[in-house]
């Protein structure tokens, strides 16, 4: 009974992942299209590189590849650091792991208001410097948001990135041998050596995974950039929803081809994820 169970459990996921796979690949491949031309809807029925070339020849889009990979990049990376110290805390001191729950929980667009309330010129913060005579007026406090340094899009990102990195990184440790740990402690293991010889190895092969799903999270969502971003550069995200409510339907393709990009980049990252798992399994053999 266990077993026939276990089969169509099997036999469900595989089925509901075949039916995400093919509503991913229909929507995929009528963008595709579109960004070559092909939208008899609005009149155009020849395909074309036109559009790829008119994007890639605005000076705006490479400035918005950059911005955005770097927006991506930095914020996963300091989410997986963020998350390695929230996380081991928490193990050491075997704290309950709410303060990572909470953080999950909200919405990205929640944290971000949340900052904007405590970090902007007019908020919290600024107020209780003014108060102090840190500073002379609001104009004085560090600029964060709105501005091409992108400070404020960053950290919204680290902090749910970490929060969830957190959590997984929590799950591993809870899933170490206390026999290991406390192996290494009764040899004369410091905690920093405990960490980088007993725990590391463990995370080190996940954070490749983790890294990834941030950065591709962080680099196809508009919502933060639009509320706590600059207006130039803008993430291609961003741009992307622009160019695509624009009421002319000419700019549809243009923001789809932007998609595409965002697509390849997506891709491009399942790949080295593929080669990392291919990797850890000829070690494991």
């Amino acid at each position: 009974m266990g077993r026939r169970s276990t089969k169509l459990e099997n036999l469900l996921g595989y089925a509901g992942l075949v039916l995400i796979i093919i509503l991913i690949l229909i929507g995929f491949s009528k963008s595709l299209l579109i960004s070559f031309g092909l939208f008899k809807e609005v009149g155009l029925d020849s395909f074309t590189f036109d559009f790829y070339k008119e994007v890639l020849a605005d000076k705006t889009f490479t400035s918005s590849l950059i911005f955005s990979l770097k927006i991506s990049i930095v914020s996963s990376f300091l989410a997986i650091i963020l998350g390695i110290f929230l996380s081991y805390g928490i193990f050491n001191s075997k704290i309950y792991d709410l303060y990572l729950k909470i953080p999950v929980i909200l919405p990205h667009i929640i944290i971000a208001i949340l900052l904007l309330n405590l970090f902007s010129q007019t908020g919290v913060i600024a107020r209780i410097f003014y108060k102090l005579n840190f500073i002379e007026e609001s104009n004085d406090f560090i600029q964060i948001f709105y501005n091409k340094n992108a400070l404020g899009i960053i950290l919204t990102y680290a902090i749910k990135g970490g929060a969830y990195a957190g959590m997984v990184f929590l799950e591993i440790y809870r899933s170490i041998s206390p026999n290991q740990l406390a192996a290494a402690k009764n040899l004369g293991a410091s905690d920093l050596q405990e960490y980088f010889y007993i725990i590391f190895p463990f995370i080190k092969k996940e954070s490749l995974e983790i890294f990834l799903i941030l950065f591709n999270f962080a680099i196809s969502s508009y919502e933060v950039p639009a509320l706590i971003g600059p207006t130039s550069p803008r993430t291609l995200a961003l741009k992307s929803y622009i160019e695509f409510t624009k009421n002319n339907f000419s700019y549809k393709p243009k923001a789809l081809v932007i998609n595409v990009f965002l697509s390849l980049i997506g891709l491009v990252s399942l790949i080295i994820l593929l080669i990392s798992e291919v990797g850890k399994n000829e070690k494991n053999f």
